[in-house]
């Protein structure tokens, strides 16, 4: 379950998530010239016309092994002398990718409107998972115990949603369709959640204290994100 965060301005991760950093094209027909390259070394040419021994010597320099391997990328050897010598079997191609900040602003909608949502990159994509749960840590949407604004609804077959039935509470009753549907809730909605949370509350003593201990969890991270929704005015779903 989570929360439509990027819907405020407070989420920190918002702007990169915003920001799409990279996009692969199928055909990038007018904007093919932004098209990243990638130069690969022919190692069975170069190694036909230097011999072993000299590529050898190559890949020591670079300290890399000498491995049966059909190409390589240029990055990989450090010398430029090498480098130089290699030239000759260095073949371009076209990776299909773009990176947006080599894009004119001028053009990069209409770069970004011909990529599918699957092959785009934002640069929230691109951030390492170490400053990514810093910046979810420091993050006042963050209601997962500050881990980050999506968490797990509870253990396989939480009796939440049975118990919400018993009670006739509408959103808990409902929660496998409501993620089926990839239903987005309002801040209204998150309301109403929190009372529902409350009654089964006040009302699962009853049910023994088994259920009481197996409900906890999940009561506590519905009424987290809850909170957040309300307070910040946001949605939330369950998936």
């Amino acid at each position: 379950m989570a929360i439509t965060e990027l819907d405020s301005d407070k989420a920190l991760c918002k702007k990169k998530k915003m920001t799409i950093a990279k996009v692969r094209l199928s055909d990038a027909g007018p904007f093919d010239q932004y098209v990243e390259v990638e130069r690969k070394i022919d190692i069975p040419k170069a190694t036909e016309r230097l011999g072993q021994d000299k590529m050898a010597e190559i890949f020591k320099r670079s300290r890399l092994r000498a491995v049966e391997v059909e190409e390589m990328s240029v990055e990989k050897i450090k010398d430029p002398a090498d480098q130089k010598t290699l030239a000759p079997f260095v073949k371009e191609i076209k990776t299909g990718w773009i990176q947006m900040d080599k894009v004119p602003a001028d053009k990069r909608k209409a770069v970004e409107a011909m990529a599918k949502k699957d092959d785009s990159v934002t640069e929230w994509d691109l951030v390492e998972f170490d400053d990514m749960y810093a910046t979810c840590a420091k993050c006042e949407m963050s209601w997962d115990n500050k881990k980050g604004c999506v968490g797990n609804f509870g253990p396989s077959g939480s009796p939440v949603p049975d118990l919400a039935k018993k009670y006739g509470l509408n959103i808990l009753a409902k929660v496998d369709d409501l993620a089926s549907k990839k239903t987005v809730l309002t801040a209204k909605d998150a309301e109403k959640l929190l009372e529902e949370v409350k009654v089964i509350r006040e009302k699962s003593p009853a049910e023994g204290k088994m259920t009481v201990r197996r409900i906890e969890g999940t009561l506590n991270r519905l009424e987290s994100m809850g909170r957040c929704a309300k307070d910040f005015g946001v949605g939330f779903y369950f998936f």
